[in-house]
C-alpha cells in the first residue's frame, strides 16, 4: 500500500495548521521543513517524495528551490502559496514549475481538493 509523501516548507504555524486540515482527510506522510536548505535534503533524499508546498514567504530562497526541484525532478508536483497580494509571484512560479498556486488566504478544501488530485496515482496504489 502506497501512501503520499508530501513535504512543506513553511515558518508560519498558520499555514502549518491550514496544511495539516487540509491533509486530515488524505492518507499521507508529512515531512516538514523550516528553510530551503531542508527542504532540498529531503526533496534529494526521499526518492517517494509525491508533492511538495512551497511557502514563498521565504522570498529568493523558495524561487531558487523551485527552479532545483524542476531541474532535478521535474515529475514532481509542487503547490506554492503566496502572500494575497503577489499575482506577479504567481506568474513568476508557474513559468519555474509549479502546479498550482494559491494565496494565504485560502480554504483547507481548496487546497485539500488540488492536494488529492495530484496525489490520486499514489492515492489509487494505495487501494489496489
Amino acid at each position: 500500500m502506497k501512501t503520499p509523501v508530501i513535504l512543506l516548507l513553511t515558518n508560519d504555524n498558520g499555514l502549518e495548521d491550514l496544511v495539516a486540515r487540509a491533509l486530515s482527510e488524505i492518507p499521507g506522510i508529512s515531512h516538514l521543513a523550516r528553510d530551503a536548505g531542508d527542504a532540498l535534503e529531503i526533496i534529494c533524499g526521499v526518492r517517494d517524495l509525491d508533492l511538495v508546498i512551497i511557502d514563498f514567504e521565504h522570498g529568493p530562497h523558495g524561487m531558487t528551490l523551485l527552479n532545483a526541484i524542476s531541474t532535478l525532478r521535474e515529475d514532481l508536483p509542487v503547490i506554492v502559496i503566496t502572500q494575497d497580494d503577489e499575482k506577479h509571484v504567481e506568474e513568476v512560479a508557474y513559468a519555474n514549475g509549479a502546479t498550482a498556486c494559491f494565496a494565504k488566504q485560502a480554504v483547507a478544501t481548496q487546497l485539500a481538493n488540488t492536494i488529492r488530485e495530484l496525489c490520486t496515482p499514489t492515492l489509487e496504489q494505495a487501494f489496489v
